[in-house]
């Protein structure tokens, strides 16, 4: 397989049809440009050019080696470009997974920002409870995880992007819908909409701590939340806790509430392997920063 740069080399003499004009296309000398091609052609077993003191002429075996030439080097010209930009996180593709509460505003912000910087880099987005992210990011099936309340393992890299207060859900025919806010015990005595804790243990355990520092343990209806939702199917003594993004994509009959002595807020991370170091990667975590670091709440990178 004749070598790249003997290639070029035999390109430029092609087009040129002259062998000082073509040293001087490549800044060399003449000599070892002639050199370089009788390599070439003793390699191919063929005459590239007929030469005579007048003129140099392609051959048969020149005319055809020519085509191929140009297509080889162009295509490896291309994949040099490609490992470039690749090496930069300007193509490839991310697996992310994400909690419920981010297909709402975060992932769609997110990923607008960065199909915006990064237009070659696939997206690939998986919903998934907490609970799966991290043996998920341990086997390689998905390579980021934009969570909320993340479960922990000193096995990977945190970092805060929001941080937003927690709202109520009720029914639009609740007899508090209509209040601008509620305090959380005032809801003591609604069915509360909580999923499995072993779904999500964090973020289980977060709104159990919330209503039990408001002085009451939360009755659990044994619909998920989830269901409710997708159906439409909200029943009018129903509550559920959420982030406040989650606001922005109410079903019908549902009406948010905020809480008016505000808990601890939720906060959603982005979480991967701390051994990843790939440019793509990086890139996202730098695109989630620089977009929600304007945000109210947002805090620096956290690693713990």
């Amino acid at each position: 397989m004749p070598e790249l740069r003997h290639l070029r080399y035999f390109i430029a003499v092609a087009e040129e049809l002259n062998f000082s004009r073509a040293a001087r296309r490549l800044r060399m000398a003449q000599p070892p440009l002639s050199v370089a091609i009788r390599q070439l052609e003793d390699e191919i077993g063929a005459s590239l050019f007929e030469r005579t003191s007048r003129e140099v002429k392609l051959t048969e075996a020149g005319e055809a080696l020519l085509v191929g030439a140009r297509r080889t080097l162009a295509e490896a010209d291309a994949a040099v470009v490609a490992a470039r930009r690749a090496a930069a996180g300007e193509l490839g593709h991310l697996n992310v997974g994400h909690s419920w509460s981010a297909r709402v505003e975060v992932l769609p912000v997110l990923g607008q920002a960065f199909d915006n910087r990064y237009p070659d880099v696939e997206l690939v987005t998986e919903e998934m409870w907490n609970a799966r992210m991290l043996p998920s990011l341990r086997s390689g099936t998905i390579d980021v995880a934009v969570s909320i309340c993340p479960e922990i393992s000193a096995d990977f890299s945190y970092e805060r992007i929001r941080s937003e207060p927690v709202i109520a859900l009720i029914s639009s025919d609740h007899e508090l819908a209509g209040e601008e806010s509620v305090r959380l015990e005032a809801l003591a005595d609604e069915d509360f909409l909580l999923f499995p804790r072993d779904f999500a243990p964090r973020l289980y355990d977060f709104f159990m701590s919330l209503c039990r520092s408001a002085g009451f343990e939360p009755k659990q209806q044994s619909a998920s939340f989830h269901t409710r939702w997708t159906l439409g199917t909200w029943d009018a003594s129903a509550v559920a806790l959420v982030p406040q993004s989650v606001s922005s994509g109410l079903p019908r009959g549902v009406t948010a509430v905020r809480i008016s002595a505000p808990p601890d807020p939720l906060e959603t991370y982005l979480v991967w392997r701390r051994d990843d170091d790939r440019a793509v990667l990086a890139a996202f975590v730098d695109v989630a920063r620089s977009v929600f670091a304007a945000r109210p709440g947002v805090a620096a990178r956290a690693t713990s």
